[in-house]
């Protein structure tokens, strides 16, 4: 592992910290679930929920209803409890768009956040 320099002066201890901001930004860009990736998850469940109420099915298949009760897991574990044993199409919507509206309002808070720290050019 190559040894990392000692940085003396204020430009080169500045120049570490916004490096090291850089690698952490895209860490968590490469990391993070974006809720507009998962909006796009939900939604591709949707139309296959609707794809079987269309063909008057009374239930969801297996397979489809393993990956929506899974995503809905990872949204929310009370809509999982909530979603439970029902698998009628109108059951499982409704519950897809409650966990969609979750998203949705994380996506709004995401935006909102607190500006980053500042990083101070000479630190005293």
């Amino acid at each position: 592992m190559p040894e990392v320099p000692v940085l003396v002066g204020p430009f080169q201890r500045t120049a570490q910290a916004l490096a090291t901001a850089d690698r952490r930004a895209a860490f968590r860009g490469l990391h993070r679930d974006a809720p507009h990736r998962r909006l796009a998850e939900s939604d591709a469940l949707l139309a296959h929920v609707e794809h079987c109420r269309l063909e008057a099915r009374c239930q969801v298949g297996p397979g489809l209803w393993t990956a929506v009760s899974r995503w809905i897991g990872t949204v929310d574990p009370g809509l999982r409890v909530r979603l439970g044993g029902d698998r009628t199409p109108d059951h499982v919507t409704d519950v897809l768009f409650d966990a969609q509206a979750q998203l949705m309002q994380a996506a709004v808070d995401e935006r909102s956040r607190p500006p980053a720290e500042i990083i101070p050019l000479f630190p005293a």
